[in-house]
């Protein structure tokens, strides 16, 4: 019999990453880091960035997609440590979900607005991975 373990959003898991909720991309669960990135960075510098993380034993880090940014938004609460001021550049993230050639999907998190923007600007980001 297999054994069903039922996580709780914001539940710090022993690596020390934070249990995010479902992707609703892959419906698999969705860990995220416990803090924004150290600086806010444009889209291409944050793509790397997630790319070559190496964070609580794990590789496989990266930016969310539009739709499990705004899970992150949802569940902000429980995972904590987000910036709420919806001022630019620390209170937009950004997503993976490329517009166009210059532009990509961000979320404002003191609503939860999601807009499009231009791919040079800076943006707050914080990663995700899955199991």
């Amino acid at each position: 019999m297999d054994t069903i373990i039922l996580l709780k959003i914001g539940e710090v898991m022993p690596d020390g990453s934070i249990y995010a909720g479902i992707s609703p991309d892959t419906n698999a669960p969705m860990y995220t880091t416990p803090r924004d990135a150290f600086d806010q960075m444009n889209w291409h510098e944050a793509v790397v960035y997630a790319k070559d993380l190496i964070a609580y034993g794990h590789r496989d880090w990266r930016l969310p997609t539009a739709a499990e940014l705004d899970v992150l938004f949802i569940n902000r609460a429980a995972i904590g440590n987000f910036d709420g001021t919806g001022e630019p550049p620390s209170g937009w993230y950004w997503s993976a979900t490329d517009y166009l050639y210059f532009e990509a999907r961000d979320q404002r998190f003191s609503d939860g607005y999601q807009g499009i923007n231009m791919k040079t600007l800076d943006s707050s980001v914080r990663c995700v991975r899955h199991t």
